[in-house]
């Protein structure tokens, strides 16, 4: 499970204690990120390599022929879309490919017609917007935009969201990334290839009506909007979570790799 930008594995830990609660047929993996939860993100000239890197090193390091479903949530997602568009490289070996990929409410295809991407060009907004969004006073409005109910999600769960970003050094870094024309990319490397779309029909960081452009440019896909979800409901709706996703990965052999 690979989190969006800011994020940290924190955001998952409702649904891992569910996962421990209720015991399931699946384990769950958490990489760590060079960037994220407080770790250094050194200079590099592709960062890119980076983030793979350390997914690959995940796998391998509890096992790689094991059978994998990955699952990104927000730029997380556009992290596994690369992948992909990279041939799931792994070092020694050419055959690995997961068995399936969950993409919720990824980040790309609404690039060029979203206003924040345009907003979040120039380097200092980007710091800004991260100084912002960790600032202890500033929390219950940013609360109030991010989620449907705030009181929903316990109080210490909701400060940690927010401290979270004031560790992620690879912040500002993703979105010289995550961009139009690495969309166009990665689209025509692997748009006619099989992937899973999940998204709430509440959301609003990325706006469910551009699910269509998804659709659009990933035909080959199977698609899945979930009534009252906004963008965070692993933290506002940790009990629905759990079971969508369970559901998911449990017919995973309907949404295999193609």
């Amino acid at each position: 499970m690979i989190h969006g930008n800011g994020g940290a594995s924190s955001r998952f830990q409702p649904f891992l204690e569910i996962v421990d609660r209720e015991g399931t047929d699946y384990e769950v993996m958490l990489p760590a990120l060079p960037g994220f939860e407080g770790r250094p993100l050194p200079p590099a000239d592709d960062y890119w390599t980076s983030f793979l890197q350390a997914l690959e090193q995940a796998v391998v390091a509890a096992g790689a022929d094991g059978e994998w479903i990955l699952y990104g949530h927000g730029i997380g997602g556009s992290i596994l879309l690369e992948w992909a568009a990279q041939d799931w490289i792994m070092a020694g070996r050419t055959d690995w490919k997961p068995k399936a990929v969950i993409l919720h409410s990824c980040i790309g295809a609404s690039l060029q017609v979203r206003w924040f991407p345009r907003l979040m060009k120039p380097k200092w907004v980007r710091l800004l917007i991260q100084r912002m969004v960790h600032t202890p006073l500033l929390q219950p409005l940013w609360e109030r935009r991010l989620f449907l109910d705030p009181t929903a999600i316990p109080a210490g769960q909701r400060r940690q969201f927010f401290q979270d970003y004031a560790r992620c050094a690879a912040f500002p870094v993703l979105f010289d990334l995550i961009t139009v024309p690495w969309y166009r990319r990665v689209q025509q490397r692997v748009g006619h290839q099989h992937f899973y779309f999940l998204w709430g029909d509440q959301e609003r960081v990325v706006a469910s009506r551009h699910l269509a452009l998804w659709q659009n440019d990933f035909p080959e896909s199977t698609f899945a909007v979930i009534p009252d979800w906004d963008h965070f409901p692993m933290l506002e709706q940790p009990e629905a979570f759990f079971q969508v996703l369970s559901e998911r990965i449990v017919q995973s052999d309907k949404i295999r790799w193609q």
